[in-house]
């Protein structure tokens, strides 16, 4: 969960000052002393590395060469046993950015009093209108953080609410998320402030004063995507002996050579694989579209593999579930293809993006490489309009240089 503890400005402080101000933001939000005690112990290195290297001032420079000469940890990479001190990091940086320090933790179910009706009521009217259950829980979490800053900033009241808070919030946010985060506050935001204008809880509609965010059209942004050298070292890397490597292996090879998306790999039961045809049929998860897709031989016998002698016995439906107990549906499959990117010797900032999407990309991309035309591919990959597919095409080098012109004098 995100909280904003708004500070005075910081012009140009060093990293001492920096420290001194930050510090009491953390003790005025009630952290436990052993939490406390875990940044002072991060920044009392920070200080000792800055004094030996004869750094003044904080950047993000400072602070990968940092954590990668103190704790070996590598630019680009996150690691569980280093997180207090990327946290650390990030939390000087907010200081220093934005004078906001954004301290997360646990989403809080319940709105806050004299915000609720409002965030409610918006939320039961996306729900007759039909929206999904994944859209309405991320229209809800979206206003659980909105309304929470607004809380924690002594907004209790929407007729309260102002342009200013909005923006500041909107600052915040895009200067700590992903741009795809970043767009999905900004639209959902839209949208409510419109409903509390029409809905009478505030008198003017504030979508009209959000200050824009920079948008990248999807045409734009070249999908992350893994060579099929790249692809073929993941797949060795995983042990197909062991259980838990039965699974990783079926799921990067549904994955690898269906195209399939996590949420619909999450998603797949038995009942989805028609093992006499070589047939996979779902139901997409994203578009609610279903989709029936030819079953390599080889992927298939890496299914019934795990089904018959990986999976742990368990009432789940699901085919793929956690390695250990409780044995239920497992839900991170990033991890799957991080670990084993890892084990192949693959760095992590190698490609932008390490989840099992990439993996997906790098199907379309490797499709239109062989010549297979667009609408087929968007078949493949169950778009409903072209245009999802037709960004597969800035990343083909190839078909991109027989386009290319002769240049004359």
């Amino acid at each position: 969960m995100m909280e904003v503890v708004i500070v005075d400005d910081g012009n140009r402080l060093t990293v001492y000052e920096l420290v001194e101000r930050v510090i009491p933001c953390i003790i005025a939000k009630h952290y436990s002393e052993n939490y406390i005690q875990g940044f002072r112990s991060t920044f009392r290195n920070l200080l000792a590395y800055c004094n030996k290297n004869e750094k003044k001032y904080f950047t993000a420079e400072l602070a990968q060469q940092f954590m990668l000469d103190c704790y070996g940890v590598q630019p680009g990479t996150v690691e569980r046993r280093c997180s207090r001190v990327h946290r650390a990091m990030d939390l000087l940086s907010d200081y220093q950015h934005f004078n906001a320090v954004m301290l997360r933790r646990r989403l809080n179910r319940e709105f806050p009093a004299g915000l609720q009706e409002g965030a409610v009521n918006y939320l039961q009217k996306l729900s007759l209108h039909g929206r999904r259950e994944n859209t309405l829980r991320s229209h809800r979490n979206v206003l659980l953080r909105f309304t929470d800053y607004l809380f924690s900033v002594g907004v209790t009241d929407y007729k309260l609410l102002s342009a200013d808070i909005v923006n500041r919030y909107v600052k915040v946010v895009s200067c700590n998320y992903s741009n795809s985060v970043v767009r999905l506050h900004y639209s959902i935001l839209l949208r409510f402030f419109q409903y509390l204008a029409h809905s009478g809880y505030k008198e003017t509609d504030l979508s009209l004063k959000m200050m824009p965010i920079v948008k990248v059209s999807a045409s734009a942004r070249i999908p992350t995507t893994l060579d099929l050298s790249q692809i073929e070292s993941i797949l060795a890397s995983v042990d197909r002996e062991s259980p838990q490597g039965k699974r990783d292996y079926a799921v990067l090879m549904i994955a690898v050579k269906l195209g399939i998306r996590t949420s619909d790999i999450r998603n797949l039961r038995p009942a989805n694989f028609n093992w006499e045809q070589h047939l996979v049929s779902f139901t997409q998860v994203k578009t609610g579209e279903p989709i029936t897709l030819p079953l390599p031989t080889d992927v298939g016998w890496a299914v019934i593999d795990y089904l018959k002698n990986g999976r742990p016995v368990s009432d789940a439906p699901e085919i793929f579930l956690r390695a250990v107990a409780p044995y239920v549906s497992l839900q991170n499959f990033d991890n799957i293809l991080i670990k084993h990117m890892r084990k192949a010797g693959i760095p992590l900032d190698s490609i932008k993006h390490h989840g099992l999407h990439s993996l997906r990309h790098s199907l379309a991309t490797h499709m239109l490489d062989e010549g297979i035309p667009i609408t087929s591919i968007q078949g493949v990959l169950g778009h409903i309009n072209a245009d999802s597919t037709q960004k597969y095409i800035g990343v083909n080098v190839r078909q991109l240089r027989s386009c290319a012109l002769e240049v004359t004098d």
